[in-house]
Parts: structure tokens; sequence; C-alpha cells
């Protein structure tokens, strides 16, 4: 019996560690306990010791024989191994201190003040100075948010004159392990929890796991937002949407209004057509006006539904931005996430007396053009009425750049045409031209074209944004 356990202690003698980098992190487990030192086996031909005083808070010790930890490798000192774990301020004599540096182990110190270039860190006893530059991977814009806070730094100058430490290296150290370690899990698409380390003009940098990925600015709410600190702010826990991953290029797209969910996806229970809603005017353009139903939730108002019959030439005559209006939602395109809205009931008014006649939706019947504009022609059916033949409603046979051309070639005032009542409103009436396909008008379907470029779905035109960011 006991040949075999000097042969099994031979052999685990063999996979005993020998030799320890200055700084090496190693994890073993507590042996024993004694007044001035704690005793862990690390698989070494000789247990690592640690002061017990480094594993106390507040006078009482945090561990206990058995338990796992984790600590730096300092030193050795005539065969013994010394270890610490991350060096407290209150600890930190001129022998700690120098282990720290000597083994770029982690040393805890407090921001006590700003000065040329830097920051006074207080390190036990010691005033060591951490530059603009160091204490954070990017400079943010008000100091103020470092003084007071402790921070983990490592030792880059001791001498007896200079202490210089970094915060800045000690987190792309970890940044970098980080990286690793998401690069085989991190996926397109996951939702994952981050946070804020950096807010710029053009989006938010959010902290995922030691890695950052950056929140374009169009990706911060379903509502358009000017200025990120009104969403988040810095050191702020977030969820957040993992939209693109390039790690070629070492950048990370994300969302934060994708992991709040899309509100698209609850529009059929909440909204249904020719219901009234109360919205705001999001936007002003000449084809119509944009209002809002919710954040991620708009609808166009066309301009041929404003201004009560009277001709305008942009959506401005009668709206104004910010605007609270009450529309009704006339027709919806989920596939294409489009609504359609008007300031009238589209159920009032499906018949319109024109003198002894009666207008039906799906009639066809003569008219005279009486004047033509970017979006539509104007076609008289009475002396007293007058409908809108919009531009998606025309037959057009040449390309999107000649349609005034060929409307003022094909349609010229005067002529006769002949025209289908599609929809009588109040005192509108719009109108269609036989043959013409229900397609949406170009200036609108150009306009959500640049909306969705702007909003930043994945990296957008961010790219140049990248450039010359120390990351």
């Amino acid at each position: 019996m006991a040949d075999i356990d000097f042969e099994r202690y031979i052999e685990q003698a063999g996979e005993l560690k020998t030799f320890f980098e200055p700084g090496e992190k190693v994890t073993g487990r507590i042996t024993a306990i004694t007044d001035n030192t704690v005793f862990v086996d690390i698989h070494a031909k000789s247990e690592g010791l640690i002061d017990r005083v480094q594993l106390e808070k507040d006078g009482e010790l945090k561990y206990a024989e058995g338990d796992e930890i984790e600590a730096f490798f300092a030193h050795s000192r005539g065969g013994e191994l010394h270890l610490t774990v991350q060096i407290l301020g209150r600890t930190a004599d001129d022998d700690a201190l120098f282990d720290a540096h000597e083994a770029q182990i982690p040393i805890e110190g407090r921001v006590e003040s700003e000065r040329t270039g830097g920051f006074e860190v207080k390190i036990g006893n010691k005033t060591a100075f951490c530059p603009f530059s160091q204490i954070d991977l990017y400079a943010a814009r008000d100091k103020n948010i470092y003084i007071g806070e402790k921070f983990s730094f490592l030792v880059t100058e001791c001498t007896d004159r200079n202490l210089v430490v970094s915060r800045r290296r000690l987190l792309e150290q970890e940044q970098e392990k980080g990286r690793e370690q998401l690069q085989g899990e991190l996926v397109e698409g996951a939702v994952v929890e981050g946070t804020v380390r950096n807010i710029r003009e053009f989006g938010v940098f959010v902290d995922i796991g030691g890695v950052e990925g950056l929140v374009p600015m169009g990706e911060l709410a379903w509502n358009r937002v000017e200025n990120a600190e009104d969403v988040v702010s810095i050191g702020q826990k977030v969820q957040v949407y993992v939209n693109k991953i390039d790690w070629a290029a070492d950048r990370i797209s994300l969302s934060l209004r994708r992991a709040l969910g899309d509100p698209w996806d609850d529009v059929v229970d909440k909204y249904h057509e020719t219901k009234c809603y109360n919205g705001v005017v999001t936007r002003l353009m000449d084809f119509g006006a944009f209002v809002q139903l919710e954040p991620g939730i708009e609808g166009l108002v066309h301009i041929s539904k404003l201004g009560a019959g009277k001709r305008l030439n942009h959506a401005r005559e009668v709206l104004e931005d910010g605007q609270e209006i009450e529309v009704y939602i006339e027709t919806m395109d989920l596939e294409r996430r489009r609504i359609g809205l008007t300031l009238e009931n589209p159920q009032v008014g499906r018949t319109m007396s024109v003198g002894e006649e009666t207008l039906t939706i799906g009639q066809m019947r003569p008219g005279k053009v009486e004047d033509i504009k970017q979006f539509g022609i104007f076609v008289s059916l009475s002396p007293t009425q007058t409908g809108l033949v919009h531009v998606s409603k025309i037959p057009f046979k040449g390309g999107p750049g000649n349609r005034m051309k060929e409307m003022w070639d094909t349609y010229p005032p005067g002529s006769e045409v002949q025209v289908i009542i599609e929809q009588v409103q109040g005192g509108r009436i719009s109108l269609a031209l036989p043959g013409a396909q229900t397609e949406d008008d170009e200036d609108y379907r150009k306009y959500l074209e640049d909306k969705d470029d702007s909003d930043g779905g994945s990296f957008g035109g961010l790219d140049n944004a990248f450039d010359g960011l120390e990351l």
C-alpha cells in the first residue's frame, strides 16, 4: 500500500508547476489560515502565501479553508511563493507598489482631483499621477465623472520621484480577454446586457463583456433622437440587440431599440382602418405630412388630403412640426410597414352629389384637365367640382425623371380625359386614370429609403466615424 502511495506521489510531483511568471494569474484552494498568512495549494512544489490582510474586509476574513481563490504570482523569496490578489489602496506600502509595478498586478486607487495633464490618484499614503489619456478607453467630455471614484490601475512607472498609473492598459487587457471569449459565443441577432461607456455625437459605445460595440443614433429609440444623453447615461446598464459583427475590422453594431421589441409586431392589434387616433406631426414634406402614432409607428397624410380642398405646395402651409392632431387610418400595408392617414373619417362621404349627378366610388366619368402639378393632375368634373389624379394613379410610360414632361405632353390643360372616382371625402375628390398601377409616390418612396439609410440598421454610413478613434 505504501509503495502505491509513493508511486502516486511521484506521478503527481511530475505534474507540479515549478515556475511562475510575475503577474501570472493562478487558481488554488486555501489549505490553512494563520493570524498573518493564508496558505494556498496552487499545484506547485510549495504552497502559495497571501498576506491575510489582503483578504479581509472591515477586519473580517472573506474566505475559509477549502475555498477556491484566484490570485497573482508576485515573487519568490527563499523558496516561498508569494501571491497577491488585487492590491487594495490601504495595503499599498512601498513593497506592494514595487510588486504591482514589477509583476503588473492591478492596484486599487481613488481619483482625488484633476491637475494639469491628468488626475491625482491616492494609493495608500502615496499620490500617483494618471494622464487623461490613461483614465479610460475613451476620453469623457465631463472629467468630473472620475473624481472621487475608486478604480483598478496598473503601475507604469515607480521611482522615488514618480508614481504613474494607467487604468486604460488594464481595461485594454480585459477587453482583449473578453473579445477572445465573445468570438466563440456572440452571434448576430442575440440580445445581451451591456454598460454604456461613452456617448458621442454619432452614437453610444456599449461594453458587452470586455468588447465595445456602437449603437448608432438611429438605433437608440424608435422615435427620432437628437441627443443621446436624453436616452442613456454613462455607466447605465442596458439591453442591446446585436445587429452586425465584423471581427476583422473590430466593429460590432448594436441596437437599443430592437432589444425593446419591434412596435410593428403589435400594429394589427392596436390600430384599425377607419379608426381615429391621436398623433404628432414629425416631418413636413412637399408631398405630405408624417404623423407619429407612437415611437416607431408613423403614417403619411398625403398632400392631397390636406387643405380642405385648397391646393397646397407644401404640408407646412397647414401644419407645424410637433403639432398634435387627430388622424384616421385609411390604409395599412404591414409588409412594407406603411400607413396611409387622413384627417377625415374615410367612412363618411362614399358618394357626393354634383349637380344632378351622384359620384360613386369606382365610377368612370369624363373630365377636363384643369392644371398640372408635380404631384398630379387636377381634373374638372363640373363647373364647381375638381378632383386630383395623383401621380401614383397615372399610367406613365417613361422613366420617373420624365413624369412632368409626360403629363404635359399626354394630358395638356384643356384636354378631355376619362377618370375613375377613387375616393370622395368632404370637398375633396381623388381620381385615377384607367390602366394606372397602384404604386407609391416616388418622392415618398425615396424619402423612406433615405430615412432607412440614415437610421443605420447595420453599420450604415458610420464607417468613417470609427476612423481616427482610439478603440
